[in-house]
């Protein structure tokens, strides 16, 4: 193929993508989407901030950090080369609908709301914002050892992070709060 005709056909894609976005511009609200890189940095907790408060490996057992990126955290739990559980820490402040599933939780874990997500997986929301999960890999963990490991995390940690500038009025608690007694007069 010659260099005019790779050219050409450079120019026809790049138009085509080009009017394809202006045609498709006014209905991006009706498109699925936002992502973390419509809230401002300020407003979500950077992943590496994480790193710490996850579980310490015990004997044994590994924790290799598979992805961090801002508002999440990713490792796996490894015990002799075998995957025991995939562990994430994320900061719902990008996924609010993320929280929706612990407002009917009836069950807690030191006490932040708990959620069992099928058969391998179970979700802790600490401070009405960050949602711990822990997913059980390959051979599969019980109930107890998921629960066992999202103790394991530094909770009172994650907990304490500093709420970022502008977002404490911006997130709405995963529980409605109990209404006062009616004041009689």
């Amino acid at each position: 193929m010659s260099r005019l005709l790779r050219w050409g056909l450079a120019l026809v894609l790049g138009s085509a993508l080009l009017i394809a976005g202006l045609l498709l511009l006014p209905f991006s609200q009706w498109m699925p989407g936002g992502t973390v890189g419509d809230i401002p940095t300020s407003a979500v907790v950077n992943g590496s901030a994480f790193n710490r408060l996850f579980p310490t490996p015990g004997p044994g057992e590994e924790l290799v950090f598979t992805q961090e990126k801002r508002g999440f955290s990713q490792a796996r739990l490894k015990q002799g080369g075998e995957a025991l559980a995939l562990l994430a820490i994320s900061d719902t402040t990008t996924a609010p609908e993320a929280r929706e599933k612990f407002r009917s939780s009836a069950d807690s874990l030191k006490g932040w709301p708990l959620v069992e997500q099928g058969q391998q997986a179970s979700a802790l929301l600490v401070a009405e914002r960050f949602q711990v999960k822990v997913i059980g890999q390959e051979k599969g963990l019980d109930l107890n050892q998921r629960h066992e490991l999202l103790e394991a995390f530094d909770l009172p940690g994650l907990a304490a992070l500093p709420q970022p500038k502008g977002t404490r009025q911006a997130l709405k608690p995963a529980r409605p709060a109990l209404d006062p007694a009616p004041n009689p007069a």
